[in-house]
């Protein structure tokens, strides 16, 4: 762009023509008394200051906003954590109760006189049920305390799609249930 004697930059035109432009939308030559013109050479660096400060302002404020989300994102991962110990800690007890109660019942049986045989086929495939849910109920507690949760259920969704929405679904239900009895 050319310079002219007023210090406009963009200007078209005489000088002194009224009928000039410069790039700011300003017309005439420039600002009486020799300033620096509005639009002219001055201004431009002090325009562009202030768009950095703008712009600086707005980033540091992104990077606020970003710190809160990080800080926000540990504490969900941390209480998550919590959560997975603590359900772990509950199966690892609900385990140990019904092996407690599996030998109570044991032993409840081997000091009665005999009874029907009826009674005592059904008390052992009880004792069967409850010695496999207190299994499956500590590898459970294992699987949460050590495993890779994200990726077994990544890949549990893949290769049984339908299976896990209807569990998915059932666990919701029950647990919409439990939370409303709450009330």
């Amino acid at each position: 762009m050319e310079r002219n004697a007023d210090d406009t930059f963009g200007s078209t035109g005489e000088q002194g023509s009224t009928g000039g432009t410069n790039s700011f939308g300003t017309s005439g030559a420039g600002m009486a008394g020799g300033g620096t013109p509005v639009g002219g050479y001055g201004s431009a660096n002090s325009s562009s200051d202030v768009g950095g400060q703008m712009g600086d302002s707005q980033a540091g404020r992104a990077e606020q906003a970003k710190e809160k989300v990080q800080d926000k994102f540990g504490q969900v991962k941390d209480k998550a954590r919590e959560v997975q110990s603590s359900l772990a800690d509950r199966l690892d007890a609900g385990a140990d109760k019904l092996r407690q109660r599996n030998q109570n019942a044991t032993l409840s049986g081997a000091t009665a006189d005999g009874g029907a045989a009826a009674g005592l086929m059904s008390d052992e495939r009880m004792a069967n049920v409850q010695d496999s849910v207190a299994r499956g109920m500590s590898k459970s507690a294992d699987w949460l305390r050590n495993g890779d949760m994200k990726a077994d259920i990544e890949k549990q969704v893949r290769e049984n799609p339908g299976r896990t929405l209807l569990i998915a679904l059932g666990l919701g239900y029950v647990l919409g249930k439990a939370f409303r009895n709450d009330r």
